[in-house]
């Protein structure tokens, strides 16, 4: 028994010794190859200086928009077709693989009528990339899985590639969407 009692005592005194906590200097990461700021980085700085978005700000604008989406078909708490205008151009290009858009106008009634058939739908966003474009110009090309629930009992579940082109507006805290392409990737219909 007093063997095992000081063997234990050793594990316990070589375990302490090898995951003794680190010093901060010995817990850096080591980059010697990044000591100065690339000439790309300085690019990207210098331009997000000039910008009023970030490239994560216009990620987490592409979620609240799709959020939006999802709860134009929500029964607990709705958003009407009118909270999208601020950050809709009036003069909107869109490009669905069912339906064109060319203004403000025919946005609401697109919106109008894919939630008047809709039951509920889901958006799932994979790996929003976005570009610095001119003229204070944004590009966020993603894919969105996208799931639905008509009234007529179909259930669609595809897979969308979306790009998005928006700008800066003075006075908006948004952007403004310019044009917006979808195109079916992978359909899956499934029928009642």
């Amino acid at each position: 028994m007093q063997n095992i009692a000081s063997s234990i005592a050793i594990i316990i005194i070589v375990l302490t010794c090898i995951t003794k906590p680190m010093s901060a200097q010995n817990n850096k990461i080591k980059q010697d190859k990044y000591l100065e700021p690339t000439v790309s980085y300085n690019a990207l700085m210098s331009e997000i200086r000039k910008r009023q978005f970030t490239r994560n700000d216009i990620k987490s604008f592409v979620y609240k928009v799709f959020s939006m989406y999802e709860r134009a078909t929500c029964n607990n708490v709705h958003v009407s077709v009118d909270e999208f205008k601020p950050f809709i151009d009036k003069d909107i290009y869109v490009d669905f693989p069912d339906y064109q858009i060319r203004s403000w106008e025919d946005y609401v009634e697109w919106h109008t009528w894919i939630h008047s058939l809709l039951v509920s739908d889901d958006h799932d966003i994979v790996k929003v990339e976005v570009e610095f474009l001119q003229n204070g110009k944004y590009q966020a090309t993603f894919d969105v899985r996208w799931r639905g629930l008509f009234k007529d009992g179909t259930y669609l579940d595809n897979t969308i590639r979306q790009v998005w082109i928006m700008r800066e507006e003075e006075g908006k805290k948004l952007p403004v969407i310019e044009k917006y392409i979808a195109k079916v990737n992978d359909p899956m219909v499934i029928t009642k």
